[in-house]
Order: structure tokens, then C-alpha cells, then sequence
């Protein structure tokens, strides 16, 4: 995983996805749980028998069809592998600095509303696009963390969407224009498709639709660091913590910038006169793990979680409900005793505050407790082919 460029700013409307460039503003938001559109709300309803059969791959690594683009979606090898620990960790490997091992079981999320528009004419406002061109009614249930159908030249695999084969009105996209490439994560929806879920993920995703959950993050912990001192707090957490972390927290990513085009501010997809060009929706699972906002790379935590976990002796569980009045700024374990920071066990890291261990808001508002700013965080996760940035538009508040 490259370095990244991590920008965020929600207090205002728009803003760049994730991981570089600087806000676009709007007055029109005033915390990080609000959005000018409409949230998503739960519902009761239950998912139709025809969604319990994922369907079949929309195309394999040879549909190459001229004009045409390929849609797919990866959480790359950082939902797929997970996170492995090492004190003196590989030249450009990121590691939990806290010292955990993380692996995803379920990584879930609804992918609808993927689109095409004309480019827009105002380059400083990448939230600005021009007319509709394309746009797919379907929505997609994926679990990101299995591995996908479509293999890259690196190596990494991905899950397909969908191809774009021709504008709405039928004609061939023009391999001279960057069309402007958005799509939208919503909570989950009776009518999305299955794609990739198996039987133990439709039941969570039904659990997903009653509750307006937009992401399901499930799986373990396990702690690989240097032991504890002996009375220590630490020396009482858990050391291998199952989680399960699912909360709402919409938004659509416009105009995405495409590292194809040969650029970091480039945005838009151009297709080919002569076969098929890949459009991969890029989730950055590290996001959920980020220690502060409105920062350049940030090392990723586990202990904050960790600290919350229910259980005696060495298992634990922690869900978001664990997480609730935490103070991000002044994080308390389950007896309330300060979280130290022990990240400097790990080389390259130097701990603020080795006896405290507190996050970095970067100037956000809003964010009333630990589950905002996981949220937070993560709503910010959405790119283009791996690297490019979006313009990150939020849909209505967070839900737990």
C-alpha cells in the first residue's frame, strides 16, 4: 500500500475522499453527522429468497469489449489478508503500531448509484460534473474481504460490478472524453443485488437492513506486541478480541480523480477505441484504525477498540455499543482508567504522550464520542483505482 495524503474536513458539504487535497466548502453542514441529502433510514423489511444466491460474475478478466467500462470493487490485500504485526515492520508494510494482528471475516457494504457525467467546467470544484451520461438503478451487497474474480498486474484481486457498455440513450461512450466516474455506499437495501455473500454474510446483512448499517466490519484481533507489565492496565485487556463493528454512515464519492490518467489530479475515466478499461471502486479499510484526522499517514491503533472489550482472561468482544460516550480526545478503558499509548514498541513511531494516549480531531466538530469518529473516519474510505481521490458528499447522520 502506497503512502497516503489523508485531508478530511466534514463540517463542510464537500470534500476530498480519504486520503489528500484540501476541502471544498459549503455552509450549508455544520457537523460531521449531517449531510444536504437525505439519509437512508432502517427498515423492517426483510430480504427477498432470490438475494440468499449470490449472482453469477458480471464479466471475467477477458470481457474486453471495445468502449466499454468495467466496473469492479476491492477492499485490496488490507481487507483481504488483513494486518500482520511487526515491531521492526518491512519497508513500506503498515502495521498496528499498538502492537495487534487484525483479521476481517466480513468487510460489508452496499455500492449503489455508480455513474458517468460530462466532465464538469469548473476544475477548482471537483463536486462539480456536468451532464448525466450514464447511470446504473442497481445497488450491490459486497463482502470485501473475500478475495475477487478480476486480477490486476499487481497481483490484487477484485469483486465485478458491472460494465458500462454505452450511455443511457444507447450510444457508444467516446474514448476522447474523461467521463466524470462517481458512485455512492448506502446502507443496506432489500433490493440489492448479492454478489459475493455467503450464507453467514446474508445473515448479517439482514441485520445490516434492520438497523441502517452501511458497513460491517467483523472479525479478530490478536495481540502480538510486547507483554505487558504485570499489573499494568494492559496486562487485564484481552488479547484476542473478536470484533464486530457496524454502523451507517452514507455518502457519495464524486468525480473521482484516476491515477490511470497519469496523474494524482486527474479525475475521470476515458475508454479505449479498442477494448474494455477497468473502473475499481478502491475501499481503504485502514481508515477505521486512524488515530487522527486532517493528518499525513497516520499510524493505525487497535488498543482505543481493545480497551472497550468485554470479557475475562485472554477473549474479549467489543462491538460499537462498547465504544459509546468515549471521548476520542481523552480515551478511558472499561474501568476508566486512561489508555496509555504503546505504540512506541514499534520503529518509527514516537508516542506523544506515552502515558495517554489521545486522537486528533483536526478541527472537526460533531463528533460526540468514540463511534463518530470511527465513522468519521471511515466515511472517507471511497477511491478510484486504488489511489484517486473523490469528492466526498455525506448522506444524512451516523447510525449505530
Amino acid at each position: 500500500m502506497k503512502n497516503r495524503l489523508i485531508s478530511m474536513s466534514f463540517i463542510t458539504t464537500w470534500a476530498l475522499a480519504g486520503c489528500g487535497g484540501s476541502a471544498v466548502t459549503d455552509a450549508g453542514v455544520t457537523d460531521a453527522g449531517r449531510g444536504t441529502d437525505a439519509a437512508v433510514v432502517a427498515g423492517d423489511a426483510g430480504l427477498p429468497m432470490s438475494f440468499r444466491t449470490p449472482v453469477a460474475p458480471a464479466f471475467t478478466n477477458m470481457t474486453s469489449a471495445a468502449r466499454t467500462i468495467n466496473v469492479t470493487v476491492t477492499g485490496e490485500g488490507e481487507a483481504q489478508n488483513g494486518f500482520d504485526y511487526a515491531a521492526t515492520p518491512p519497508m513500506g508494510e503498515r502495521v498496528v503500531v499498538d502492537g495487534w494482528e487484525l483479521r476481517f471475516r466480513r468487510v460489508i457494504t452496499t455500492v449503489a448509484n455508480v455513474r458517468l457525467n460530462r466532465p464538469g467546467t469548473t476544475p477548482s470544484d471537483q463536486s462539480m460534473v456536468g451532464a448525466a451520461v450514464y447511470t446504473s438503478p442497481r445497488a450491490f451487497a459486497i463482502n470485501a474481504a473475500k478475495m475477487g474474480t478480476i486480477t490486476s498486474g499487481d497481483g490484487e484481486t477484485s469483486i465485478p460490478l458491472l460494465v458500462i457498455p454505452s450511455a443511457d440513450g444507447g450510444g457508444a461512450l467516446d474514448p476522447m472524453v474523461r467521463y466524470a466516474f462517481s458512485f455512492d455506499l448506502v446502507a443496506a437495501s432489500a433490493s440489492a443485488t448479492n454478489v459475493n455473500l455467503d450464507e453467514g454474510d446474508v445473515t448479517a446483512y439482514e441485520e445490516m437492513l434492520r438497523k441502517g448499517w452501511t458497513w460491517l466490519f467483523e472479525g479478530t484481533a490478536t495481540y502480538r506486541g510486547a507483554a505487558p507489565m504485570a499489573g499494568s492496565a494492559f496486562a487485564s485487556f484481552p488479547t484476542t478480541i473478536a470484533f464486530r463493528l457496524g454502523f451507517g454512515a452514507d455518502a457519495r464519492y464524486i468525480n473521482c480523480n484516476n491515477p490511470d490518467n497519469g496523474g494524482d489530479d486527474l479525475p475521470g475515466v476515458a475508454p479505449n477505441a479498442n477494448n474494455a478499461v477497468t473502473a475499481q471502486i478502491t475501499l481503504h479499510i485502514d481508515h477505521l484504525f486512524w488515530g487522527a484526522l486532517g493528518a499525513e499517514d497516520p499510524p493505525l491503533r487497535f488498543d482505543h477498540i481493545a480497551s472497550r472489550a468485554r470479557g475475562t482472561g485472554a477473549m474479549g468482544e467489543v462491538t460499537m455499543d462498547d465504544l459509546m460516550g468515549v471521548v476520542p480526545t481523552n480515551l478511558r478503558d472499561r474501568m476508566n482508567r486512561p489508555v496509555a499509548d504503546r505504540g512506541g514498541q514499534t520503529m518509527g513511531y514516537t508516542a506523544r504522550d506515552p502515558n495517554s494516549l489521545s486522537f486528533d480531531l483536526g478541527g472537526n466538530t460533531g463528533l460526540n464520542d468514540l463511534r463518530d469518529f470511527l465513522a468519521f473516519s471511515q466515511r472517507a474510505s471511497g477511491h478510484l483505482n486504488s489511489e484517486g481521490l473523490c469528492a466526498v458528499r455525506p448522506i444524512g447522520g451516523f447510525r449505530y
